[in-house]
């Protein structure tokens, strides 16, 4: 299955997990497949569930960003945050840089800064998604 937003990261990590949610060998694949079809996704996908809610955000703002765009005037929003004025395009292009920051090598999960920079894609989205419709 292609992941165009995703591949176009050319991200290890990102690769690497995308190889493990499309791995049939696995002698699991028989009930993942089960879960599929009741549920439309298998339990892989609750596997490290915040970098899992990380990908389908990226795939999800990248797509919003480059069709939504097309219809919907992405400067009239004006948002706050952190007691700055930004525009809804503004936000969305801040959490797309702390995703591909998140997906890259140089992030470490266990350097504090890295952590909290990355870790305000959540507050930034809770600004962001009433205004996400088109």
């Amino acid at each position: 299955m292609s992941r165009k937003y995703l591949e176009e990261l050319h991200s290890e990590t990102v690769t690497n997990y995308c190889r493990l949610l499309e791995n049939k060998e696995d002698d699991r694949e028989a009930n993942w497949e089960k879960e599929r079809q009741i549920y439309g996704f298998d339990n892989r996908e609750t596997w490290s569930l915040d970098f899992t809610f990380y990908l389908w955000l990226y795939e999800r703002l990248m797509m919003y960003k480059e069709i939504g765009g097309q219809t919907v005037d992405l400067t009239y929003h004006r948002l706050e945050y952190k007691n700055k004025e930004y525009t809804q395009l503004e936000l969305i292009d801040e959490m797309l840089t702390r995703l591909r920051f998140c997906f890259s090598e140089e992030y470490d999960e266990w350097n504090e800064e890295h952590y909290k920079y990355v870790h305000e894609i959540e507050a930034i989205w809770a600004i962001v998604l009433p205004a996400m419709w088109w």
